[in-house]
């Protein structure tokens, strides 16, 4: 029989004060190494080569070969950009629209219902941004644009 080192008395005190097992430290150990990881390949670009076959379509595909694809004619394209122009001005408005709301329920108290509605202006501005976006690709007809692009050329409408 082997004889264990340190009093009975130390033994019986570490058992019972175990900091490591109340926080549950391996667990949370491996949380906060994962949650790194996922912020790593949140914020940091991995190049990749690209094969043809895994390739983007979005970047290898042309505007007129996607027109062809889907049989849009001109006219098609000038009523879609108007309906999507159309459609980002009325969630912009939305939007705006929820904003005011939000500060009716901040100037009365009421912060869960101005968080939620805080959320939903930001949904109907992630809206305006998506059909935008759509609007000035088939305005400039190119895929593949840029937000920088996009920014610059078709939200502040900078000089080319």
């Amino acid at each position: 029989m082997k004889k264990k080192s340190g009093s009975r008395i130390v033994r019986v005190v570490v058992s019972i004060i175990n900091i490591p097992y109340w926080f549950d430290w391996e667990r949370t150990k491996s949380f906060t190494s994962f949650l790194g990881s996922i912020f790593r390949r949140l914020f940091m670009v991995e190049k990749e080569e690209i094969d043809d076959e895994n390739a983007n379509p979005a970047l290898t595909e042309s505007f007129e070969t996607a027109q062809k694809e889907l049989k849009l004619s001109d006219e098609d394209l000038l009523v879609r950009q108007k309906a999507l122009y159309r459609l980002s001005l009325l969630m912009s408005t939305l939007a705006f629209a929820i904003l005011i709301y939000s500060g009716y329920h901040l100037f009365f108290g009421t912060f869960r219902a101005a968080l939620i509605s805080l959320i939903v202006m930001m949904i109907a501005l992630a809206l305006a941004f998506r059909y935008h976006f759509w609007y000035y690709q088939i305005k400039h007809r190119k895929l593949g644009c840029s937000l920088d692009e996009w920014l610059k050329k078709g939200f502040l409408r900078a000089k080319e």
